[in-house]
This record gives structure tokens, C-alpha cells and sequence, in this order.
């Protein structure tokens, strides 16, 4: 990774950024999601030009990079964070990359490629149900200070999700009971 950065004049090292996706806030937003992810964009990498695969890999690097649940301009300064470690803050390429981390924060994509990108991003909302449970769990304890405002806030936020992910419908649903019956 650290060859990554350096061929794009990204001037950070890679080991910072693995510390930063350990900080002690981070209970889903970890290691394992940014594994997660690219495993997804190594599986894809046949099918991408390789600017393309680098540019999937940078947001996948940077995305979540600046992380505090009690804040709602992560994204802003996960983008901000990553413009400041390049070198060339102009390049249309780096530019966007910007652009993709700031897509996550509604995951409404401006191109095909930040399309894919949050597409590996939300992912998990496809699994079965024990692997939404594991993912709802992380959440949770990322957001326990809000309290009782959690609850409100992520149901709204799962019902959203049934008429994107109509195919997964039963395990939402179930994940949605578990939600409204649990806290």
C-alpha cells in the first residue's frame, strides 16, 4: 500500500493510516471493513483499468479514514484529510477520489466508479442475518452516547434500506425487529 500512496504523491504513511482505522471509537469502522473492501476491489480488478483499481483502492484507504460517531462531517474531513496528504491537490484523478469519499456521506454516487465504490461500501446490507447482526452491533457501540436517539435514528435509517436492497427484504426486516426489540 505504502507504494501506492507514493506513486500517487500521497504523503502520508500507510502506518499512520492503519492506526487511524484502529482508533478506540471504532467498533465497525475498523481494519476489518477497509480488509473487507478491498478484498471487493481486489475481486473486481480484472475488470477495471488499473487507474481505476488504484482510485478504488485510495478511497477505499481514505473513506472512513477521519472517524468519530458523534460528529456528521466525517466524510468532509475524511476527504479534507486526504487532499492534504497529496501532493498535486489539483490532479483530476486525486480530485476524484475526493469526490467518492464525499459520496459515502449519502452514498448517491457521481460516477460509475464511486457507484461501484459504495456499492462495496454497503455490501454488508446484503448479507444474511447474522452478519447484519454483527454489523448492527458494531454500529451500536460506535454510536452508544447517543442513547435512546440511536434507536429512532437507525430504524429510520434500516427502513430506508428495504426499497434499495429488495432482495434482501427478510433479513432486513428481522435485523429491524431485532432493533426496535433490543434497545
Amino acid at each position: 500500500m505504502q507504494e501506492l500512496l507514493d506513486k500517487w504523491g500521497i504523503k502520508v504513511d500507510f502506518t499512520l493510516l492503519l492506526s487511524m482505522w484502529n482508533e478506540s471509537q471504532r467498533s465497525y469502522h475498523t481494519q476489518n471493513h477497509l480488509l473487507d473492501l478491498i478484498e471487493q476491489i481486489n475481486e473486481q480488478k480484472s475488470k477495471l483499468s488499473q487507474k481505476q483499481y488504484e482510485q478504488l483502492m485510495l478511497c477505499a484507504l481514505f473513506h472512513d479514514i477521519v472517524y468519530d460517531p458523534m460528529r456528521q462531517d466525517n466524510e468532509e474531513k475524511s476527504a479534507e484529510f486526504f487532499v492534504n496528504c497529496c501532493s498535486e491537490k489539483s490532479n483530476p484523478d486525486l480530485l476524484e477520489v475526493k469526490q467518492m469519499i464525499l459520496d459515502t456521506k449519502t452514498h448517491e454516487a457521481k460516477t460509475e466508479l464511486s457507484e461501484l465504490f459504495n456499492y462495496f461500501d454497503m455490501k454488508v446490507v446484503e448479507s444474511d442475518y447474522e452478519k447484519l447482526l454483527e454489523w448492527e452491533r458494531g454500529i451500536k457501540e460506535e454510536y452508544s452516547s447517543y442513547g435512546d436517539l440511536y434507536k429512532v435514528g437507525r430504524l429510520q435509517f434500516l427502513e430506508s434500506l428495504l426499497d434499495k436492497y429488495p432482495q434482501n427484504t427478510d433479513n432486513l426486516l428481522k435485523l429491524i425487529d431485532y432493533v426496535k426489540n433490543s434497545y
